[in-house]
This record gives structure tokens, C-alpha cells and sequence, in this order.
């Protein structure tokens, strides 16, 4: 009869035998302690939780020293207390059930389709669209994205009409003064909806001089405008479909888009929108 050594195969029950070889398939490739793991895990499974990516995570702890691909191997294996399934890109958001009041005035796109857009051949821009609240609130959130430095901007609105977006851009113009409004917002994209439908007010400034060129996508093509329906997945996971905004103020929509553009993008080189508006257009 053999004599038993503990961690000698022949000994091991079956089940124990496929947990062990699981775990070896499992860690293989991983050069740390356990201990050292289980330090790593207190660092990235909160954070996780917390709705941040694997780059943010990386960027931010470089104290982890591993790269994002190893993060995102160590979460497909299971390594981690957070799974992949935690991850909140990893959620499929449908597509917008809230069907906009389209602008039914065909004559607003002479000049301002998406084809027109293109032709500018332009590096950057604005985008711009409406976030809607809840059923039981009429009130509706205007966003923008500069596209060149991902940067977001949103301002709650009591109705979604032509006019409260009107207001919001006089307020901006008063708020910036002209020449940065232009710098800003001096070509704009944005969908059909209704709110959108007099562009010739939107384009012309309190001084009726003209300061913006507005463009529309094409029907049903929310996708030509990706970047601010990329960030507005952003701002769903902290207001999720089904939030009311009627008690939401511009204070704590400010909070919010601090957040988001306080989070380091792959697309930046590991900066943040901020400090890129900074370094770009010298304020934020």
C-alpha cells in the first residue's frame, strides 16, 4: 500500500482533482502570491462595482502594475471577485423607446442634411441631442459633446420645445460671450426631433448675427451623432430610463457631468475631457 503524501495526485478525490487542475488553467500565467492577489482584488473589485472601467482602473492605480488586457484576462477567468459580467460596458443598452416628435417642416434641411455636414470634412464639432425624463415629467435634459475633447455639457429644461432650447443658448452666449460661444458651438449636429426645428433662430445670436451652422442626421440614424449617444450611456447609468427629472436641478446635473468628464478616455491618451478642454481651449 502507498504511503500518503499530502498534494500527491493518486490521493485526491475526483472532484478535488478537477479543482485543482480548474484553478491551475485558471492562474496560469499569473506571477503573484496569493496574498498578493487578494491585495490587488481590495483595489479592483470595489471600483468595479462602482461602475468604473478596466482603463480608468489601470490609469488611475498604477500602483497595480498590470496592463488593461491582464485585467480584462484576470476577469474572464474568474480570478477576481468582480466577474466581467460586473462590467458596465459589458451591459447591453436598448435602443431609445422614447419616440421624438420629428420636425415635420421639410424645408428646415435644405442645406442641412448629414451630406451636407460631411462635405465640411471637419475635425471637430458639436453634437447635440435631449435626454427625456420618466413619462411623469414633461422636463428634459439638452446635452452637447465637443467631439475633439470629448467634453459633455447638459442643462436641465422645463419643456422640450424650440424655445426652452432657445433659452438655453441665449443663456450660454451671456454665459460665454461671443467668441467663445463661437469657438464652442460654431458647427453643430443634432437629430430631428422637434425641438430642433427652427435652426435659423439657434443659428443667429441675441444680436441676431449669425454665429452657428446647425446640421441634421439622416431619419432614424442616431448613430451619425455616436459621440454624444456613446456619453449619454454614461449618464443613463447614474439617471437610468424610467428616472424622473421633475426634481432634478442644474446643480445636480453639474455634478454629473463633472463625474463623467472627470474620467480618464482611452481616446485622450489617459487625460480626461477636462484637462483636455483646458489645454485646448484654455477654460472649461
Amino acid at each position: 500500500m502507498s504511503k500518503y503524501i499530502p498534494g500527491n495526485q493518486k490521493h485526491l478525490t475526483l472532484e478535488d482533482r478537477k479543482y485543482k487542475e480548474c484553478l491551475s488553467q485558471s492562474r496560469a500565467g499569473i506571477n503573484m502570491t496569493r496574498h498578493e492577489l487578494h491585495q490587488e482584488d481590495m483595489v479592483i473589485t470595489p471600483l468595479i462595482f462602482q461602475g468604473q472601467s478596466p482603463y480608468q482602473i489601470i490609469t488611475n492605480h498604477p500602483e497595480l502594475d498590470m496592463s488593461v488586457r491582464t485585467l480584462y484576462s484576470y476577469l474572464d477567468k474568474g480570478i477576481l471577485s468582480a466577474r466581467n459580467i460586473d462590467l458596465k460596458r459589458q451591459v447591453k443598452f436598448n435602443p431609445r423607446k422614447v419616440h421624438k416628435t420629428q420636425i415635420k417642416d421639410r424645408s428646415v434641411f435644405i442645406r442641412r442634411m448629414f451630406s451636407d455636414f460631411q462635405a465640411l470634412e471637419l475635425d471637430h464639432f458639436a453634437e447635440m441631442d435631449t435626454v427625456h425624463s420618466s413619462q411623469d415629467s414633461k422636463r428634459v435634459i439638452l446635452t452637447f459633446f465637443l467631439t475633439r475633447e470629448k467634453l459633455f455639457l447638459a442643462f436641465i429644461m422645463n419643456r422640450c420645445t424650440k424655445g426652452t432650447v432657445k433659452l438655453v443658448f441665449n443663456k450660454l452666449e451671456r454665459q460665454l460671450g461671443i467668441y467663445d460661444f463661437l469657438t464652442l458651438f460654431n458647427t453643430i449636429l443634432t437629430d430631428r426631433g422637434s425641438e430642433f426645428g427652427d435652426p435659423e433662430s439657434l443659428e443667429n445670436g441675441i444680436n441676431g448675427i449669425m454665429q452657428s451652422s446647425i446640421y441634421y442626421c439622416d431619419p432614424m440614424r442616431s448613430s451619425q451623432k455616436g459621440g454624444i449617444e456613446q456619453t449619454h450611456t454614461m449618464l443613463r447609468m447614474i439617471l437610468p430610463k424610467k428616472t424622473s427629472f421633475e426634481y432634478l436641478t442644474q446643480w445636480d446635473l453639474r455634478t454629473i457631468v463633472d463625474h463623467i468628464n472627470s474620467t480618464p478616455r482611452e481616446s485622450l491618451g489617459g487625460r480626461t475631457p477636462y484637462d483636455v478642454a483646458l489645454a485646448v481651449l484654455g477654460f472649461i
